[in-house]
């Protein structure tokens, strides 16, 4: 009876085994890549390096620094849902091609992001930071952990004798966790787009943005108010500025 016993909970045990060895696994879930596609304007211009274009006020101005930190990307799918892409991107002026990362496949209309670093980032001393976070050159930090990141740096020059060259310096650094700003876009599959992404398996969606420092500058006297760090250097001024971000992207197609 003890030998019966034994070989049944055998053939019990070897047909669970079977079972399970014949349980076909779980298809991991498809995806495809986010690429960003960004542009450095100023008004309808796009920027080239050592071109001249004219601010708000009319005033000739030449771009010798422009980038910025995104972070907390989110992208809307048609149904109304969201869905969360990790990880942080430095814009810099000159690279327009970004590959953000993994996103299910699916159908897309808009996208909103952070202009900033994230402040469960923002702290960390960007010698022990990886990527794009990494110790940067030109620096992108106020080189203390307590003011964390630069989000957002512009420099240049503007015409301030009237003669139309550029000739004054100025120079834009915004950061500190008060001034991290979303931006939201519209609905790009509605009117006047009418194009929703379309991700499939395995391939990706390129959204084309343009980044407009020209809107940044709006209602910014250049000349008079020429410097602002975030920190200790006019912080007014950083604030002012940090409230032009989110009008200053849009859509490029």
């Amino acid at each position: 009876m003890k030998s019966t016993t034994k070989v049944s909970l055998l053939v019990i045990a070897a047909a669970i085994l079977l079972a399970t060895g014949c349980k076909k696994k779980a298809d991991p879930a498809q995806t495809a890549m986010l690429m960003l596609h960004i542009h450095t304007n100023i008004d309808t211009n796009e920027v080239d390096q050592g071109g001249v274009y004219a601010n708000w006020a009319g005033k000739s101005v030449t771009l010798t620094r422009a980038e910025y930190y995104i972070s907390g990307i989110k992208l809307t799918r048609t149904d109304g849902t969201t869905v969360d892409v990790s990880g942080t991107t430095l814009v810099q002026w000159g690279i327009e091609e970004y590959m953000i990362g993994n996103i299910p496949t699916g159908s897309y209309k808009s996208i909103s992001f952070n202009v900033g670093v994230q402040s469960a980032d923002n702290h960390k001393d960007p010698a022990t930071q990886s990527g794009d976070l990494a110790t940067q050159n030109p620096i992108m930090n106020y080189n203390t952990t307590a003011n964390g990141y630069i989000f957002l740096a512009v420099a240049g020059l503007i015409d301030s004798s009237g003669s139309g060259t550029p000739n004054k310096a100025f120079s834009y650094l915004i950061g500190t966790d008060a001034l991290l700003k979303t931006v939201t876009l519209g609905d790009h599959s509605a009117a006047p787009y009418n194009a929703p992404y379309q991700a499939t398996a395995n391939g990706s969606i390129t959204i084309h943005i343009t980044g407009d420092y020209g809107k940044l500058f709006n209602n910014v006297d250049m000349i008079q108010s020429n410097q602002t760090n975030s920190t200790d250097v006019n912080t007014a001024l950083a604030t002012t500025l940090a409230g032009n971000i989110p009008s200053m992207f849009e859509y490029e197609e």
